[in-house]
C-alpha cells in the first residue's frame, strides 16, 4: 500500500528533485549532440585561426556516426525499459534506471497513485543497507550503459577535446590581453572573440565543452565502479553475478519492507479496535462503585500472520 510509505528526511526530498535534475541533464546533452551533429553537417570549416589535429570532414562524419551509435542504444535501452514498465514489478523498475525515472514521476493511474509515492518506495529499498550491498549497487548502476559511454560517447569527446585544445592555443585576441590569462581563461575569451564573429561555431564549441565534462565525469565514476568491482565485488559476492545478487538483495529488501508494513498495520489496527465497558463492583454485593464504574478495556484480537 502507497499510504504507508512517507518522507522521513530531508535527503529523500533531495533526492527526489535529482530525479528531475538528471532527465534534464540527460535532455539536454540529447540535444546538444543533436544539435552539434546537424550542424556539423552542414558546416564548412572551422574559422582559419582553429587548427585541430583532426580534418574537419574526418572529424564531422566519426561525430556523425557516433551520434547515431548513442541513438541506436538511446532505443534499445528504451524499448527494454518499456517492457519493465509494462510487467510493472518493483526490482525490475529499480534495476533499471528510465523505468525507476518513469515511475518516479509519471506514477500510476489516479491521484492515489503519484510517482512521488513510488518514488518513496525505491528510496526504502536503499535504505538500512551494509556497506556491500551500496558497493554493489553503485557498481550496478555505473555500469549501465557503458557501452554508449566507450563507443557511442569516447570518439567524439576525443574530437571534442582536440578541437578545444586548438580552441585554446589558437591566436584570436592580442597577446598582451591574454599573458595574465591560463588556459581556461583563454579559453573562455576566445570563445567569446569566436561569438562576435560567428555564433553558430561559438555555440558548436560551447556544446562541445559541455557534453565533454559531463562526460568526464561518467567516465570517473565508471573507472570508480570498475576497481570496486576488482577489488572488492568479486571476492565479497563469490560466483554471482553482478546483476543477480542485486536482484537478490532488492527482493530480500521488499520483503522485508513488506513485513515491517504489515506488522505496523497490525498495531494500529490494534489501537484502533473498539472498546467494551466493564463494569466493577464489589464483592460481596450486588452494585457497582461509585468511584469506577466504567472502565475501558481494549478487546485483543488474534491476526493470522502470513505463513
Amino acid at each position: 500500500n502507497l499510504k504507508d510509505f512517507s518522507p522521513n528526511s530531508f535527503f529523500t526530498r533531495t533526492a527526489y528533485v535529482w530525479v528531475y535534475l538528471s532527465v534534464l541533464i540527460a535532455f539536454l546533452c540529447v540535444a546538444a549532440d543533436t544539435y552539434t551533429a546537424i550542424t556539423l553537417l552542414v558546416f564548412n570549416r572551422w574559422s582559419s585561426q582553429i587548427r585541430p589535429i583532426i580534418p574537419f570532414d574526418v572529424a564531422k562524419i566519426i561525430f556523425a556516426l557516433c551520434i547515431g551509435l548513442s541513438y541506436a542504444l538511446y532505443v534499445v535501452d528504451w524499448w527494454h525499459a518499456a517492457g519493465v514498465i509494462n510487467r510493472g514489478g518493483v526490482a525490475d523498475a529499480y534495476m533499471d534506471s528510465i523505468a525507476l525515472r518513469w515511475h518516479s514521476i509519471r506514477g500510476g493511474a489516479g491521484k492515489e497513485d503519484p510517482g512521488w509515492k513510488r518514488f518513496l518506495v525505491f528510496a526504502r529499498l536503499t535504505e538500512k543497507r551494509g556497506r556491500r550491498d551500496y558497493v554493489a549497487l553503485f557498481t550496478y548502476f555505473s555500469f549501465k550503459g557503458w557501452m554508449r559511454v566507450l563507443f557511442a560517447e569516447g570518439p567524439r569527446v576525443a574530437i571534442n577535446t582536440v578541437t578545444l585544445v586548438s580552441v585554446i592555443r589558437a591566436d584570436l585576441i592580442p597577446d598582451d590581453a591574454t599573458e595574465a590569462l591560463g588556459a581556461i581563461g583563454r579559453f573562455f575569451e576566445n570563445i567569446g572573440h569566436l561569438y562576435s564573429e560567428n555564433r553558430v561555431q561559438a555555440l558548436i564549441l560551447g556544446a562541445m565543452t559541455f557534453t565533454t565534462i559531463f562526460w568526464l565525469f561518467t567516465i570517473v565514476r565508471l573507472t570508480i565502479a570498475c576497481n570496486m568491482y576488482l577489488c572488492y565485488l568479486i571476492r565479497a559476492i563469490g560466483e554471482t553475478s553482478l546483476e543477480d545478487y542485486c536482484r537478490k538483495r532488492i527482493d530480500e529488501r521488499m520483503t522485508e519492507i513488506v513485513d515491517e508494513n504489515h506488522k505496523q498495520g497490525m498495531r494500529k489496527d490494534d489501537f484502533r479496535q473498539p472498546t467494551i465497558p466493564v463494569i466493577s463492583t464489589p464483592v460481596g454485593t450486588g452494585t457497582p462503585t461509585d468511584g469506577n464504574l466504567f472502565t475501558e478495556s481494549p478487546v485483543t484480537y488474534l491476526h493470522r500472520q502470513p505463513t
